[in-house]
């Protein structure tokens, strides 16, 4: 724990994920008074499996967590792609830039980790949103929803994709600066019981219509299951918006006889207790804060999946945000300026999506298929297996500022 020579800060910070506890990590070794919020009635320790890339693993060591994450990484000797009948003909080991890195965790087990490290330090309510805010020249006042009030030093919106904090903030501001942007593939996931032929491979399957199915398990009973379509876009814009019934039912719709375990998935996915479904976004604003209040992580700057960089995004940005504190405690505007100044370039870079992705994995013909799969084929015969997941995932050239005060 850190000392402080002047009264401590009083931080809120909205979202018990994977950034706000991060963040809370850092805050309370400088000795700050961090309350993190959710709305969830209790922890959501559930989720895809994620995995930790480049700077995220220098964040972790730094932390001083990166065996803790090791002793809960899963095993996962690589990925591979299968025909309709299930027959693979690619293969993809682990690489540090990869389709599978060394470092896959699940998200709900690297949640409770954070949380576990930090409820000793920070202050954690559920079941509590921020419903208003007023930005003051000293402090930040605070509505929520349950109608009490309070104020804060500094607000952080930690509160992801698709942030509520973020709207209030910006409301006011060019939506053509503060904006979104959709990939075109809606993406279902959901636990899936493990069968004996199952294996430890991730396993991916694309087929004609725009679809495309992967199964990764990460214990002996369980793994998950994903269904991503670019099919059928207007309805399941709509359905996005009208609860898992809806959404269960469409991607049934679109996925019902597409072959190789398609029956399973979609069997399995209306049974299931953790579905979750989601557009492909990323989250591009022209400013990450304004007065007091600062996103960070998804709220900020989702990536999206197809990156491979949002647990890793989210880590650093917390790191680098607590660090400009560390650095000017007494001018949080200041901090948070330098925190964009300093973060944002690395941000965009890890939001740049090489040419033809996500299309070219989500063909509308079968002949399409059929020259992927040739390629990938071709690509696994001369070995050129890193050279392509280099270039899909290349995110490299940026060194991770030094902050002494961080250090334990």
């Amino acid at each position: 724990m850190g000392s402080l020579d002047k009264k401590p800060l009083q931080i809120l910070i909205s979202g018990a994920g994977i950034a706000g506890p991060a963040l809370a990590f850092w805050l309370s070794r400088l000795g700050h008074a961090c309350t993190v919020i959710e709305r969830c009635s209790s922890l959501r320790a559930h989720g895809q499996q994620i995995d930790i890339r480049l700077l995220g693993l220098e964040t972790v060591k730094r932390m001083g967590i990166l065996d803790d994450i090791r002793a809960r990484t899963v095993c996962q000797p690589g990925v591979q792609f299968v025909d309709s009948d299930g027959n693979p003909f690619a293969l993809f080991p682990p690489f540090k830039q990869g389709f599978v890195t060394d470092f896959e965790i699940m998200r709900g087990d690297l949640c409770k980790l954070l949380v576990e490290k930090t409820k000793d330090t920070t202050n954690y309510e559920f079941g509590l949103t921020v419903t208003a805010f007023e930005n003051k020249s000293d402090c930040v006042n605070v509505t929520f929803s349950d109608d009490s009030t309070r104020s804060y030093d500094m607000v952080v919106a930690a509160d992801g994709q698709g942030s509520k904090l973020r709207e209030m903030l910006l409301r006011d501001e060019d939506p053509l600066f503060n904006s979104s942007r959709n990939l075109g593939v809606n993406i279902a996931y959901f636990t899936i019981s493990r069968k004996p032929e199952d294996v430890d491979l991730a396993t991916v399957y694309i087929t004609s219509g725009q679809r495309a199915i992967m199964t990764r398990f990460h214990s002996e009973t369980h793994g998950q299951g994903y269904l991503y379509t670019m099919a059928r876009a207007d309805q399941m814009a709509l359905a996005l918006k009208q609860g898992i019934s809806k959404q269960k039912e469409l991607f049934a719709e679109i996925f019902q006889g597409a072959g190789w375990q398609s029956g399973r998935l979609v069997n399995e996915m209306l049974e299931s207790t953790d579905f979750h479904a989601q557009s492909s976004t990323q989250i591009q604003t022209k400013s990450w804060s304004k007065g007091r209040v600062v996103l960070i992580g998804d709220a900020g700057y989702s990536p999206t999946s197809f990156t491979g960089m949002g647990t890793t995004l989210a880590l650093v940005g917390a790191t680098i945000l607590a660090g400009e504190i560390s650095q000017s405690p007494d001018d949080l505007e200041r901090a948070i300026a330098s925190y964009e100044n300093i973060y944002r370039p690395y941000v965009e870079r890890a939001q740049k999506i090489p040419m033809g992705i996500p299309g070219v994995m989500h063909p509308k013909k079968d002949w399409i298929v059929k020259i992927l799969q040739f390629f990938l084929r071709i690509v696994t015969l001369l070995k050129l297996e890193r050279v392509l997941q280099t270039y899909v995932f290349r995110k490299d050239g940026w060194e991770l500022p030094s902050y002494p005060k961080l250090k334990a």
